[in-house]
């Protein structure tokens, strides 16, 4: 029985996965790149008012290297951002002047197979990327400078990824070990994974923290709220039967993981996702 891509199981979602007024917009990579990148993105914001929200940036278990130009005197800058474990709205260049912003988003699994570097104690913090990926700040300035659309730009790093691609970096025990919290959405014990795949917790420990930049327990937890999250910007997903799903001692278990990860009841972050706007203080309806 051939084997389902990782890639394919999970999908993880950002704060507005829907698009707002045009000015998100993402498209898939190559298929040469499809197990390794989510996909590669483009923001377009103009200056944010002190009454309007910025973009909010969730949780969702993935590494970015994002470009950013300012139209008015084609200034660049990049950053690269690691997994983040809390909800957070960038401030800065990001949500200050319009600017035209490139992204290029990696599985948590793959960023380190495009690295130089390993990912140790980067979780919540944003680097310059040429610290992990040599010298491709250059190689990605050039290219937001030289084309002006999503897709002209995608196809133009899809050529410096495939030449960086290192598989010889693929770690098959980290890979079994994420296999399973994502097929077991985030619900088995790391002690169990560990068994399952004859490792030690500590070496599990060290080949995460080497290769993804957080502890398997929380890359699993991390999970688990992401497909809790798919399902709620979905639509149909009732509470209750989530917290049966997701093995959630109860629901005030489910809304107290959920805010801590999301910032907001799952009420308030439904409404975010479709409209854009935040309303703080919008009931929670179970």
């Amino acid at each position: 029985m051939k084997s389902v891509p990782l890639s394919v199981l999970y999908r993880p979602i950002t704060a507005m996965p829907f698009g707002r007024n045009g000015d998100d917009w993402e498209i898939p990579p190559c298929d040469a790149l499809k197990p390794y990148i989510r996909c590669f993105w483009e923001t377009s914001r103009p200056q944010i008012s002190s009454e309007t929200a910025g973009r909010l940036v969730i949780p969702d278990t993935c590494m970015d290297i994002i470009v950013r130009v300012n139209p008015s005197d084609h200034a660049v800058t990049a950053s690269f951002c690691a997994i983040d474990e809390h909800t957070h709205q960038p401030g800065g260049a990001e949500s200050g002047a319009s600017l035209s912003t490139f992204g290029i988003r990696f599985f948590c699994w793959s960023a380190a197979l495009f690295s130089t570097e390993g990912f140790r104690h980067t979780k919540n913090r944003a680097f310059d990327p040429d610290a992990f990926f040599r010298s491709i700040t250059v190689e990605l300035t050039e290219i937001v400078l030289r084309f002006h659309t999503l897709p002209e730009r995608a196809e133009a790093a899809e050529k410096i990824l495939l030449q960086r691609l290192n598989v010889s970096r693929l770690n098959s025990n980290l890979m079994n070990a994420v296999s399973d919290m994502i097929l077991y959405q985030g619900r088995m014990k790391i002690s169990e994974i560990a068994r399952r795949n004859a490792l030690s917790e500590r070496y599990m420990e060290r080949i995460f923290s080497e290769n993804i930049g957080v502890s398997p327990k929380t890359l699993s937890n991390l999970i688990r709220y992401q497909m809790v999250w798919q399902e709620i910007a979905g639509g149909g997903a009732d509470i209750l039967n989530l917290v049966e799903k997701y093995g959630y001692t109860d629901q005030a278990h489910l809304l107290h993981d959920f805010r801590f990860r999301h910032g907001m009841t799952p009420a308030q972050a439904f409404q975010y996702a479709r409209l854009g706007t935040l309303s703080m203080t919008a009931p929670y309806q179970a």
